[in-house]
């Protein structure tokens, strides 16, 4: 069969409000690592990722109509639902084919997705092998009900299938085909999370076995399972030279969770000599003087740390697992192994008042950060922190999905008791401007300048954050 794989349109103005200057966009791993299955097994695909291209809902329509699939697979995560069901009305205005969706939203509300009559089926959880097998279906004619995996409408009921084990073996997937989407060149992260560019993305574990509260583990689960470094390195050989990437982000979840994965994948970075930077994303209870050279000496040159909170309550609250304590060592160890350091915080969890928000710009300002992200925090469906909001009627009605945005919008579907939505507002504003316009913050960032490059992110950084509000 001939699948068309697609990234719904949306504009970095939608996804990131007044944080558009420095919003990111990403290649869609999960859609080529599905396109990687199906072509595997002799399926024609094509990926639309509509975003790169900056296509509008009528030029992707177009697009798909160009194609002639004969059958069309979406993506969509909860502040991206509302532009898929927009693009699946259309699509079925112009096309009687099967329209599929999947992502961490339709995982997680599978019957309310299907409550619009656009979409013919969801793929729960990881989408390779539950993809391959529907559209295997779909081609021979079977009773969906065979399919694991999914959820589809039968005589007007929600159907839900046996659910599709988590797959074990990581290293049996093919890279994702980069080969059908844009260049690298289309994508661009976040002005504080790349030195280099182009930069790639790499995805080389799922699953995640901590328990915070506001993290949604619908679609890999808690149990983590990992490639293998040789494996790993492989993917990061290709995306260097075939792709022709500068730098490499490691996008998974926890990073070191693994100790011995780490250094082993450090060391075959070593041995076939790629001297390419790369970041990635790491717990602070998981990291030690030791690991962190040998990340260092591998090409690792900025560390994301979630670090939450600067109160020591709140934190045990989320469930986070880890002290003020053992954040301010980790970030003391990551600064003197030489790799930068970039903090990410949550404003208005439960529990919070207007003293633990300043508690945590105070202590965002005392752990020598060389970037600090505040976030609103959002209750995503499928999260703890969402069940519990529902269950005690803090949810906004009057926010739909499209405000569930972590960065830049002034629409807050939850504010803890306690708080307003205006309080929240102004100290997300201060917690940036009183974090970056410190004189000893400018004069070290300036130090730090080496290209124009630099010049240019360092600007368009403080453009944004004197838009917040």
């Amino acid at each position: 069969m001939k699948i068309a794989l697609i990234n719904p349109p949306f504009t970095l103005e939608e996804c990131f409000k007044s944080f558009a200057r420095v919003g990111s966009v990403q290649q869609p791993l999960g859609l080529g690592y599905i396109a990687a299955t199906l072509e595997q097994k002799g399926h024609v695909v094509k990926i639309i990722d509509s975003p790169a291209l900056k296509l509008s809902l009528q030029e992707t329509v177009i697009a798909v109509r160009n194609i002639r699939p004969d059958a069309v697979g979406l993506t969509a995560t909860t502040p991206t639902f509302h532009r898929a069901v927009s693009l699946a009305e259309k699509l079925k205005q112009e096309m009687d084919i099967p329209v599929i969706i999947g992502g961490p939203h339709p995982t997680t509300l599978p019957e309310e997705t299907l409550a619009y009559p656009f979409f013919d089926t969801v793929v729960i959880g990881e989408g390779e092998y539950t993809m391959l097998e529907l559209i295997d279906c779909l081609e021979s004619g079977k009773n969906l009900k065979t399919v694991r995996g999914i959820a589809f409408k039968e005589r007007g009921k929600v159907t839900k299938t046996h659910p599709r084990e988590y797959i074990e073996n990581l290293d049996s997937l093919p890279f994702p085909a980069r080969h059908l989407l844009p260049p690298l060149r289309y994508y661009h992260p976040t002005p504080s999370a790349y030195r280099s560019f182009p930069q790639a993305t790499m995805i080389t574990s799922r699953g995640c076995p901590y328990s915070c509260t506001f993290c949604d583990h619908s679609v890999f689960g808690k149990r983590y399972r990992a490639r293998s470094a040789s494996n790993v390195v492989d993917e990061f050989e290709e995306v260097v030279y075939k792709y022709g990437a500068k730098e490499v982000r490691f996008w998974d979840d926890t990073f070191n969770i693994d100790r011995k994965r780490v250094l082993a994948i450090c060391k075959e970075i070593r041995e076939r000599n790629l001297e390419i930077e790369w970041c990635c994303l790491c717990r602070a209870d998981l990291v030690d003087e030791e690991m962190l050279k040998i990340m260092a000496q591998a090409g690792c040159w900025q560390i994301d740390y979630g670090i939450e909170s600067g109160n020591e309550e709140l934190l045990k609250r989320i469930n986070k697992g880890v002290t003020l304590s053992q954040i301010r060592k980790a970030i003391e160890k990551t600064k003197a192994a030489g790799i930068k350091v970039r903090g990410f915080f949550m404003l208005g969890l439960p529990g919070e008042t207007q003293q633990t928000i300043r508690q945590t710009i105070k202590f965002a300002k005392t752990l020598g950060l060389d970037v600090a992200v505040f976030h609103i925090a959002i209750p995503f469906p499928g999260t703890e922190f969402y069940l519990q909001a529902v269950i005690n009627g803090e949810i906004s009605n009057d926010v739909e999905y499209q405000h569930y945005l972590m960065f830049g919008s002034n629409e807050i579907p939850y504010t803890p008791k306690g708080l307003t939505k205006r309080q929240l507002l102004w100290y997300r504003s201060k917690a940036y401007k009183s974090f970056y316009l410190r004189v000893s913050y400018l004069l070290k960032q300036v130090s730090e300048i080496r290209s124009l490059r630099d010049l240019l992110r360092y600007f368009e950084g403080l453009i944004s954050i004197s838009k917040v509000n």
